[in-house]
Protein backbone atom coordinates (compact mmCIF):
# COMPACT_ATOMS: atom_id res chain seq x y z
CA UNK A 1 0.00 0.00 0.00
CA UNK A 2 1.63 3.32 -1.08
CA UNK A 3 1.75 6.24 1.58
CA UNK A 4 -0.74 7.99 -0.21
CA UNK A 5 -3.66 5.11 0.19
CA UNK A 6 -2.98 5.35 3.84
CA UNK A 7 -4.56 8.78 3.85
CA UNK A 8 -7.81 8.80 4.78
CA UNK A 9 -10.18 12.22 5.35
CA UNK A 10 -13.07 11.73 7.94
CA UNK A 11 -15.80 13.61 7.97
CA UNK A 12 -18.39 11.56 11.16
CA UNK A 13 -21.66 12.90 11.89
CA UNK A 14 -23.00 11.20 14.69
CA UNK A 15 -25.61 10.77 16.67
CA UNK A 16 -25.12 9.65 20.34
CA UNK A 17 -28.08 8.44 21.82
CA UNK A 18 -25.98 7.03 24.68
CA UNK A 19 -24.82 10.68 25.21
CA UNK A 20 -28.01 12.79 23.99
CA UNK A 21 -25.64 14.28 21.49
CA UNK A 22 -25.40 14.68 17.89
CA UNK A 23 -22.42 16.50 16.59
CA UNK A 24 -19.77 16.57 13.29
CA UNK A 25 -15.93 15.79 12.89
CA UNK A 26 -13.82 16.06 10.51
CA UNK A 27 -10.28 14.91 10.32
CA UNK A 28 -7.49 13.53 8.51
CA UNK A 29 -6.35 10.31 9.36
CA UNK A 30 -3.55 7.63 8.53
CA UNK A 31 -3.45 4.06 8.32
CA UNK A 32 0.49 3.88 10.01
CA UNK A 33 3.07 0.94 8.92
CA UNK A 34 3.11 -0.83 11.92
CA UNK A 35 -1.11 -0.89 12.46
CA UNK A 36 -3.55 -3.42 10.82
CA UNK A 37 -7.00 -2.02 9.22
CA UNK A 38 -8.27 -4.21 11.90
CA UNK A 39 -7.03 -2.16 14.72
CA UNK A 40 -7.68 1.38 12.53
CA UNK A 41 -10.88 0.70 11.89
CA UNK A 42 -11.54 -0.61 15.61
CA UNK A 43 -10.03 2.78 16.62
CA UNK A 44 -12.01 5.04 14.31
CA UNK A 45 -15.52 3.43 15.96
CA UNK A 46 -13.54 3.84 19.71
CA UNK A 47 -13.23 7.90 18.56
CA UNK A 48 -16.70 7.90 17.64
CA UNK A 49 -17.57 6.42 20.80
CA UNK A 50 -15.99 9.06 22.65
CA UNK A 51 -16.40 11.80 20.81
CA UNK A 52 -19.30 13.09 22.19
CA UNK A 53 -16.06 14.82 24.52
CA UNK A 54 -14.60 17.71 22.70
CA UNK A 55 -11.53 16.88 24.33
CA UNK A 56 -11.28 13.26 23.05
CA UNK A 57 -8.21 12.64 21.08
CA UNK A 58 -7.22 10.21 18.40
CA UNK A 59 -3.65 8.26 18.38
CA UNK A 60 -2.68 9.40 14.95
CA UNK A 61 0.81 7.90 15.43
CA UNK A 62 -0.37 4.54 16.93
CA UNK A 63 2.05 5.18 20.07
CA UNK A 64 1.27 2.04 22.53
CA UNK A 65 2.67 4.52 25.39
CA UNK A 66 -0.74 6.16 24.21
CA UNK A 67 -4.32 5.33 24.32
CA UNK A 68 -5.81 4.75 20.84
CA UNK A 69 -8.55 7.48 21.91
CA UNK A 70 -7.98 9.23 24.73
CA UNK A 71 -9.46 12.06 26.84
CA UNK A 72 -6.84 13.92 29.41
CA UNK A 73 -7.70 15.95 32.54
CA UNK A 74 -6.61 19.27 32.70
CA UNK A 75 -3.88 17.88 35.32
CA UNK A 76 -3.07 16.05 32.29
CA UNK A 77 -3.61 12.50 33.35
CA UNK A 78 -6.19 10.33 31.59
CA UNK A 79 -9.43 10.62 32.56
CA UNK A 80 -10.46 7.68 30.16
CA UNK A 81 -8.22 5.97 28.27
CA UNK A 82 -9.58 3.29 25.04
CA UNK A 83 -7.33 0.68 24.06
CA UNK A 84 -8.61 -1.36 20.75
CA UNK A 85 -8.28 -4.90 19.42
CA UNK A 86 -5.53 -6.83 21.26
CA UNK A 87 -3.84 -4.36 23.68
CA UNK A 88 -1.26 -5.68 25.98
CA UNK A 89 -2.44 -6.98 29.48
CA UNK A 90 0.40 -6.22 31.48
CA UNK A 91 0.57 -2.93 30.17
CA UNK A 92 -3.03 -2.42 30.49
CA UNK A 93 -2.80 -3.65 34.23
CA UNK A 94 -0.48 -0.48 34.58
CA UNK A 95 -2.67 1.98 32.66
CA UNK A 96 -5.13 0.75 34.83
CA UNK A 97 -3.58 2.49 37.76
CA UNK A 98 -3.53 5.83 36.62
CA UNK A 99 -6.34 6.54 34.74
CA UNK A 100 -9.64 7.37 35.55
CA UNK A 101 -11.48 4.72 33.32
CA UNK A 102 -10.15 2.00 31.13
CA UNK A 103 -12.18 1.10 27.98
CA UNK A 104 -11.03 -1.71 25.46
CA UNK A 105 -13.17 -2.19 22.61
CA UNK A 106 -12.66 -5.71 20.77
CA UNK A 107 -14.16 -8.20 18.58
CA UNK A 108 -16.48 -10.41 20.70
CA UNK A 109 -15.64 -14.22 21.27
CA UNK A 110 -11.64 -13.65 20.49
CA UNK A 111 -9.58 -15.81 22.11
CA UNK A 112 -7.52 -12.78 23.75
CA UNK A 113 -10.95 -11.47 25.34
CA UNK A 114 -11.62 -15.56 26.46
CA UNK A 115 -8.10 -15.48 28.24
CA UNK A 116 -8.26 -11.52 29.70
CA UNK A 117 -12.11 -10.74 30.12
CA UNK A 118 -11.80 -12.00 33.98
CA UNK A 119 -8.63 -10.49 34.86
CA UNK A 120 -9.56 -7.41 33.42
CA UNK A 121 -13.05 -7.34 35.60
CA UNK A 122 -10.60 -6.99 38.73
CA UNK A 123 -10.28 -3.43 38.26
CA UNK A 124 -13.44 -1.40 39.09
CA UNK A 125 -12.77 0.98 36.14
CA UNK A 126 -12.26 -0.68 33.57
CA UNK A 127 -15.11 -1.72 31.02
CA UNK A 128 -15.06 -3.86 27.80
CA UNK A 129 -17.10 -2.90 24.46
CA UNK A 130 -17.97 -6.02 22.69
CA UNK A 131 -18.66 -5.34 18.67
CA UNK A 132 -18.73 -8.40 16.39
CA UNK A 133 -16.18 -9.48 13.89
CA UNK A 134 -18.24 -9.37 11.14
CA UNK A 135 -19.04 -5.46 11.48
CA UNK A 136 -15.64 -4.95 11.42
CA UNK A 137 -14.95 -7.00 8.32
CA UNK A 138 -17.73 -5.36 6.48
CA UNK A 139 -16.48 -2.20 7.17
CA UNK A 140 -12.58 -2.68 6.14
CA UNK A 141 -13.94 -4.40 3.00
CA UNK A 142 -15.60 -1.39 2.12
CA UNK A 143 -12.87 0.98 3.51
CA UNK A 144 -12.02 4.48 0.91
CA UNK A 145 -10.02 6.93 1.52
CA UNK A 146 -12.93 9.14 1.87
CA UNK A 147 -15.02 7.97 4.92
CA UNK A 148 -18.22 9.92 5.22
CA UNK A 149 -20.01 7.87 7.96
CA UNK A 150 -23.11 8.94 9.36
CA UNK A 151 -23.01 6.97 13.08
CA UNK A 152 -25.70 6.26 15.16
CA UNK A 153 -24.84 4.87 19.04
CA UNK A 154 -27.70 3.49 21.10
CA UNK A 155 -27.60 1.30 24.18
CA UNK A 156 -27.63 -1.70 22.02
CA UNK A 157 -26.45 -1.45 18.78
CA UNK A 158 -23.62 1.09 16.60
CA UNK A 159 -24.69 1.51 12.90
CA UNK A 160 -22.51 3.30 10.37
CA UNK A 161 -23.41 4.37 7.06
CA UNK A 162 -21.07 5.45 4.40
CA UNK A 163 -23.80 6.68 1.75
CA UNK A 164 -23.18 3.05 0.07
CA UNK A 165 -23.38 0.91 2.67
CA UNK A 166 -25.30 0.35 5.95
CA UNK A 167 -23.11 -1.34 8.57
CA UNK A 168 -25.01 -2.33 11.92
CA UNK A 169 -23.54 -4.59 14.99
CA UNK A 170 -24.99 -7.32 15.94
CA UNK A 171 -23.57 -7.40 19.32
CA UNK A 172 -22.65 -4.43 21.13
CA UNK A 173 -22.10 -5.17 24.55
CA UNK A 174 -20.75 -2.29 27.32
CA UNK A 175 -19.73 -4.12 30.22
Amino acid sequence: MSDKARIFKARFSIADLRQQRNHQEVFTTALTRNETLEHFVLKLVGYCLLSYDSNAVLNKLSDRLQPDVGIQALDDHYKTWLSVAQPNLDQLFKIAKQVDELLILTTSNSQWLTESESRLKLFANSHIIEIDQQFVDDIQMDLTRSLNWDVIIDENSLMISDKVHCYETKQFDWH
